[in-house]
């Protein structure tokens, strides 16, 4: 899994690395149109007043480069080099992306204001990459030789020497909108691989959280969907799909939605490292960071909607710069505390998403955010590998814990039930003063109390120690009802008795019952219990066989209930998946006469009792 991990990171680092290189070349291509600047904040100046004022107008240069929401730019672009150039032909101007903007051109007697900004309704984009441009000829120029454009950034501190204003011919607006050229395809082969590779892990997760229920799996579902909204609205169209239009509703769910990719990033770091119970100060910490990201996106919709852009950003930027702080000090944290594997996966995808953040706030490309964000979700895709592994391990242990104390609860009732018998016998003796039987009796009970004793820690027993037990117990209840039974143990030549194990006394409840109710009540001498262990199929079968009276035949004694064999069967049950794991077989002769009882257990060879 890690070097799977780590092939598709370098993978996607090369192909964005390409991208990167093409993005600029692509989106310049054009001729480049001189350009000249008037700032101001008059919100109701017109074109009809600076039409005739060219000294209002200045190099780009020469006046502040930073921007602010309330600063509003005219610009004139001078195409007196290109008269020539624009004749007879279709041209289209396109320039780098405003928030707000207007291209005014001369339509015949009057001048007409042409909207394409991000916030007020710019015109659908043809091409998945880039705005379309803004079709123009000689004659829509003002003053025959300008246009001029009415600007302003509200989202951003932008600084303007960035800006670019380009011209060009219709044949390169269809190079620019081909979804199949060379030069697009690069820009959205990397792209759609994150796409790729988020929609993967967004099935994945959601799946796992249906089978399982785990929060951190919905949380981190939802941190890819946002990511992706994020990251790729304007590719997939999601503001046009959804709102029909680029405005300003639009854009508070768009850009919000980076705020709710932290906020479910967050809930999933805390489940996902149960943070409540390894890392219980860090799980403060991280409840506290919750309640700060929604509070601050539910007011950075307020005030995009009341069009406070300034606050805006400046929340925006006081939130960047609470969770880059944050993120550097929690994987400190975690590097230092780290009691698990699952710590720093979340460290090192943390750092990369940071990386890919940062790199989007300072250098405005999206290839930074793409990059970290692939190399976290392909991280994070090993990391929850490795949590639904580390979980059913844990589901693993947790059951054979809960076997080994439900199969010690069962013993526990099986253990008073033949002590009981064992001292009735005890006291039978004792009546009927045989004192010699009673001493004997007394001492074969002391050993098996022992070896009882001794192996009450353990759920399981070697089937040499059963075998010994097994004698113990028979050479008792032998001596107690004056050997009126006989009885032999067999085990075939094939059976390692010092490698098997078996659940702790399984058969005595089953030998118990073969003496009480078939042997004892049966009127003749010839009374005989087998009890033999033989291997078949990958299984060893534990056969209990007596030719006493049967089952049919009920007298007071077999009218009673038998605890020992409800436990029995409650034990087998739990831990043997085969259906006739005990098989009880009602012996009979030719005349349809019960001649005993044979029952059979099947006990797996290579499973964990």
């Amino acid at each position: 899994m890690n070097n799977i991990v780590f092939l598709g990171c370098l993978c996607i680092a090369n192909i964005f690395n390409i991208q990167a290189e093409n993005t600029s070349k692509i989106n310049r291509r054009g001729k480049a149109i001189p350009a000249k600047i008037y700032k101001t904040q008059d919100q109701n100046l017109d074109i009809d007043e600076l039409i005739s004022q060219d000294d209002l107008f200045v190099e780009i240069d020469s006046i502040e480069p930073k921007t602010t929401p309330k600063d509003i730019y005219w610009i004139r672009l001078d195409l007196t080099g290109e008269l020539q150039r624009l004749q007879q032909k279709t041209w289209y101007l396109r320039s780098y992306t405003f928030d707000y903007s207007s291209v005014f051109l001369r339509k015949t007697n009057k001048i007409e204001e042409i909207k394409y900004g991000d916030l007020d309704g710019r015109p659908q984009k043809k091409s998945v990459l880039y705005s379309s441009g803004i079709p123009f000829t000689k004659a829509s120029l003002i003053r025959g030789k300008y246009l001029y454009l009415k600007v302003q950034r509200v989202k951003h501190f932008d600084n303007i020497t960035s800006w670019w204003f380009l011209y060009l011919s219709e044949q390169q607006m269809q190079m620019i909108d081909d979804f199949y050229s060379n030069d697009n395809l690069k820009l959205l082969i990397p792209v759609y691989i994150f796409i790729g590779i988020c929609l993967t892990m967004f099935i994945f997760t959601v799946l796992y959280f249906a089978y399982s229920r785990k929060l951190e799996f919905l949380y981190y579902a939802c941190f890819i969907l946002l990511l992706v909204i994020y990251l790729t609205s304007d590719i997939l169209k999601l503001r046009e799909f959804i709102f029909g239009a680029y405005d300003l509703k639009s854009y508070t769910f768009y850009t919000t939605s980076q705020v709710l990719v932290n906020l479910f990033y967050i809930l999933f770091v805390t489940r996902y490292l149960n943070t409540k119970q390894d890392y219980p100060k860090l799980g403060q910490i991280l409840k506290y960071i919750a309640i700060f990201l929604a509070l601050v996106y539910t007011l950075d919709c307020l005030l995009l909607l009341s069009k406070a852009f300034e606050w805006h950003i400046h929340l925006l930027n006081f939130e960047r710069l609470v969770m880059t702080i944050f993120s550097i000090c929690a994987s400190a944290y975690l590097l230092l505390k780290a009691k698990n594997k699952l710590s720093y996966f979340v460290v090192i995808g943390s750092l990369l998403y940071l990386s890919g953040a940062l790199g989007l706030l300072f250098f405005n490309k999206r290839i930074y955010m793409l990059t970290g964000s692939s190399l976290e979700i392909l991280i994070f895709a090993g990391g929850l590998v490795y949590k639904v592994q580390k979980d059913y391990q844990e589901k693993l242990a947790f059951k054979q814990e809960a076997y080994i104390n439900k199969s010690k609860a069962l013993r526990a009732q099986i253990n008073p039930h033949f002590i009981f018998n064992s001292l009735n016998s005890i006291q039978y003796l004792v009546t009927k003063n045989e004192k010699s039987n009673t001493l004997k009796y007394l001492s074969n009970f002391s050993r098996l109390m022992r070896n009882l004793l001794e192996s009450s820690i353990e759920t399981n027993a070697l089937l040499s120690d059963e075998i010994k037990m097994l004698d113990d117990y028979l050479s008792l209840e032998s001596l107690r009802f004056n050997n009126e039974f006989k009885y032999k143990i067999e085990v075939d030549n094939d059976i390692d008795t010092n490698t098997i194990e078996l659940p702790f006394m399984i058969l005595q409840p089953l030998v118990e019952n073969a003496i009480i109710h078939g042997l004892l009540p049966k009127k003749d001498e010839d009374k005989i219990l087998n009890i033999r262990f033989k291997k078949v199929d990958g299984y060893v079968y534990c056969v209990v066989e007596d030719n006493g009276i049967g089952r049919p035949q009920k007298d007071n004694l077999t009218q009673r209930k038998s605890r020992g064999i409800e436990i029995t069967k409650s034990r087998l049950d739990f831990f043997n998946d085969k259906p006739d794991a005990i098989e009880v077989i009602d012996k009979v002769d030719d005349e349809d006469h019960p001649t005993g009882t044979k029952i059979i257990i099947k006990l797996p060879l290579n499973q964990d009792l």
